[in-house]
């Protein structure tokens, strides 16, 4: 095709709305640079799987220029074609760039100042992309203000290093929505002042993250607290601290790691207030419980560290396949959760018990505690490998309001220690498909606001205490059991 006929068919962007390619590898840019000026009708850009594309929109230092003309690359010259330097895209609202793996970049800075109806920006699996913006040669001071960029989403893009790395000032004042995946190399975000007055939080595949930097939130980590070969952090490729971690979710995670979060991170663990996970598979426990440095190893003398995380509300864990502890006790370091409110767990096949009594006393604040299909847990409260302080032989739960326990084959009983347990706001409890329980404690428990027991075999009424009940119970399925078995027999032998 000639230049001039290349010409008059990008003559005619001056009226689509939307461009969408596909599967092209024959461009090495999208745009070219004399066509720039015809784009301000257009509002949404979609480009997936062009393999050889090296610009979005063509600059001129890219273009072959000549004497009295320019020329499209590999082209003979074009005549009356303006050289433009900035492009036009005063209306577009929506970038969808996919698996373009030359792209280094998409935007260059004088193009910013026309993105004013800009809504949606989403770069994903490009593995060259250094910068979204890149610095040109004559530097400004100018403030960039995104007026309507609402939602930015960068995922999978290995060689990032950040937004843009001049020290210009940025304004978002609309972005609320910042999803940020598998980016291993990105430190910054962009080196000068980023002001982001709507964002409640950043979004990776580990969490939710407070930007109380703003954007920029290499500003609030600590280079020298995380280890790059061993923080789930960094070798996701989320350069986060975990001062500002909110929340934490993972889904379909084939080989996070053994643990989620390592014992040198459970002291910056003060905004954290929530945990999902969900198939999440490798994972052997959610906080690394570990003996402090230069703490006696046989425990003489020596008491334990208490690390406390005050703010988390809400534990929900779904299919974690490999799960064994939810924290591992030893007896220098004890964990206490003095808020959570809430704590879920279903499917969890190697999950052996959730407590231990040293911790249970802080969990002042649980209402709601339900365990199901779980095959190998024994107990909710597990007796210390250590004999217990005597301040923990009376435990109470001043807020568990309801308690469900099902699916649980192995399940013994709720604590096997002689600990007398209060639980005074009680009011639902259910044991389902428990067959193996004994005793709901071997200590005292004191329920006084239960009124019923859920079983498999319907309700309850609890008239004296639980253990007693479940006792009852236990003899009344026997005694089923049994006439059932001498009824069947019976019925064989008359029919002989």
């Amino acid at each position: 095709m000639s230049a001039q006929v290349i010409g008059a068919c990008w003559s005619l962007c001056q009226y689509p709305t939307k461009i969408s390619i596909d599967t092209c590898d024959a461009l090495s840019s999208l745009i070219p640079w004399y066509a720039v000026r015809q784009m301000k009708r257009l509002q949404k850009l979609k480009i997936r799987y062009c393999k050889m594309m090296m610009e979005v929109f063509e600059s001129e230092s890219s273009s072959n220029n000549v004497e009295g003309g320019a020329r499209v690359v590999g082209g003979p010259p074009l005549k009356n074609v303006t050289i433009v330097g900035v492009p036009q895209l005063s209306n577009l609202k929506k970038v969808h760039i996919n698996r373009c793996d030359l792209l280094p970049y998409i935007f260059t800075f004088s193009t910013l100042e026309s993105l004013k109806q800009l809504k949606e920006l989403e770069v994903i699996y490009c593995k060259a992309i250094q910068v979204i913006v890149k610095e040109e040669k004559e530097t400004s001071s100018k403030v960039v203000v995104f007026p309507r960029l609402e939602t930015l989403e960068l995922k999978y893009l290995p060689k990032l290093k950040g937004f843009f790395l001049g020290m210009n000032e940025f304004r978002w004042p609309s972005l609320d929505h910042v999803l940020i995946n598998h980016c291993s190399q990105l430190m910054m975000f962009t080196s000068g002042q980023s002001t982001t007055p709507k964002l409640k939080y950043i979004k990776t595949s580990f969490g939710k993250y407070s930007p109380e930097c703003g954007l920029n939130f290499h500003e609030a980590i600590d280079q020298t607290a995380f280890p790059p070969s061993s923080d789930p952090t960094i070798s996701k490729g989320m350069p986060f601290s975990f001062h500002n971690l909110i929340e934490i979710n993972i889904r379909n995670e084939k080989d996070f790691g053994r643990t989620i979060i390592q014992s040198h991170a459970l002291l910056q663990l003060q905004k954290l207030q929530q945990i999902h996970l969900y198939r999440c598979y490798g994972v052997n426990e959610v906080f690394e419980v570990v003996a402090s440095k230069g703490t006696d190893s046989s425990g003489f003398g020596a008491s334990p560290t208490v690390v406390e995380i005050p703010n988390l509300t809400q534990v929900k864990l779904d299919y974690v396949g490999d799960l064994k502890y939810l924290w591992k006790s030893n007896q220098w370091m004890v964990l206490e959760f003095p808020n959570l409110t809430t704590l879920s767990i279903d499917t969890c096949l190697r999950l052996e018990y959730v407590f231990t009594c040293s911790m249970v006393n802080s969990l002042v604040q649980l209402k709601d505690l339900h365990i199901s299909d779980c095959k190998n847990i024994e107990v909710v409260v597990k007796e210390e490998e250590e004999k217990c302080d005597a301040k923990v032989n009376d435990i109470t739960l001043p807020r568990l309001k309801s308690l469900k326990l099902g699916k649980l084959p192995s399940f013994k009983g709720f604590c096997l220690g002689k600990e007398a347990f209060a639980l005074p706001n009680l009011g639902i409890l259910q044991i389902k498909e428990c067959r193996a329980i004994t005793d709901f404690t071997k200590g005292h428990v004191s329920t006084p606001e239960l009124k019923v027991i859920e079983t498999s075999f319907g309700f309850c009424y609890v008239k004296t205490d639980i253990n007693s009940l479940l006792k009852t119970k236990q003899e009344e399925v026997l005694l089923f059991l049994s006439l059932m078995i001498l009824e069947k027999a019976h019925f064989n032998y008359m029919k002989r």
